[in-house]
């Protein structure tokens, strides 16, 4: 059970993970991940986020199904599956500070690369990089629920944005629908993790609803700005927190 005031901070992070999603589309793991680590055991959290983002990712990809492109989408969500599985098994060993470390290097690392990507020109689609991508996303996904290493390399090779959102939801879709199966076959959807799951609900559509209403009044730079703050920020707390603190 969580005290009072564990609920409170779980209701205000996922707001606020959930308004950045409402805001730039994508991101809330990122965000929320993080600062819930501070506080939650590190194997609580990924399967308490999917029980909210499956729903979310499903109504988004079916508003977005014609843009898909199934001959490049699908082998790829079969390479980010196939990342899930050893994910989720480290998932299971306990270093949650070891853990806790490499979240904050991920999240760090996203941030420059959202930070310096309109510096960087398109590159070229290689297949065996993209599957390569899309394997190690799946690790971070079993571990951290954060299924975002592919989503920089969607972004550079779509031809619209319809493309990328409709291709990136239904990727997210299906890696969030195999990670409940293989999450309960690991046992980690626990009474905690529903409770979890329950207390974030109304924090989540209180997010998206805000960042949805911002959106529509921020350009798109102040939107991606905005986004690298709040990953540079709660990677560095994560880190400076597990480096020198041991938590």
């Amino acid at each position: 059970m969580f005290s009072w005031h564990t609920v409170i901070w779980i209701f205000l992070i996922q707001a606020l993970g959930y308004g950045v999603k409402g805001l730039v589309g994508f991101g809330n793991p990122l965000v929320a991940t993080p600062l819930l680590s501070l506080f939650l055991d590190s194997a609580l959290i990924p399967p308490g986020t999917l029980l909210l983002d499956a729903p979310v990712n499903a109504y988004i990809a079916w508003k977005n199904r014609a843009s898909f492109r199934w001959r490049r989408l699908l082998p790829t969500i079969g390479a980010v599956l196939c990342g899930v599985i050893p994910g989720t098994l480290l998932l299971k060993i306990p270093f949650q500070r070891g853990l806790k470390i490499l979240l904050g290097l991920l999240v760090l690392g996203l941030g420059v690369e959202l930070a310096t990507r309109g510096r960087r020109s398109a590159g070229r689609d290689i297949p065996w990089v993209r599957y390569g991508v899309a394997f190690v996303s799946g690790v971070c996904a079993g571990i951290f629920g954060i299924n975002m290493l592919i989503v920089a390399y969607l972004k550079r090779q779509a031809a619209s944005y319809d493309e990328f959102k409709g291709g990136l939801c239904f990727l997210f879709l299906a890696e969030n629908l195999f990670r409940l199966v293989v999450y309960l076959a690991a046992g980690l959807m626990t009474p905690t993790v529903l409770l979890l799951a329950a207390v974030s609900v109304p924090a989540a559509v209180a997010g998206v609803a805000v960042g949805g209403a911002l959106s529509s009044r921020l350009p798109e730079r102040g939107l991606n700005a905005c986004a690298v703050v709040m990953f540079l920020l709660s990677g560095a707390s994560i880190l400076i927190k597990a480096l020198f603190f041991g938590a």
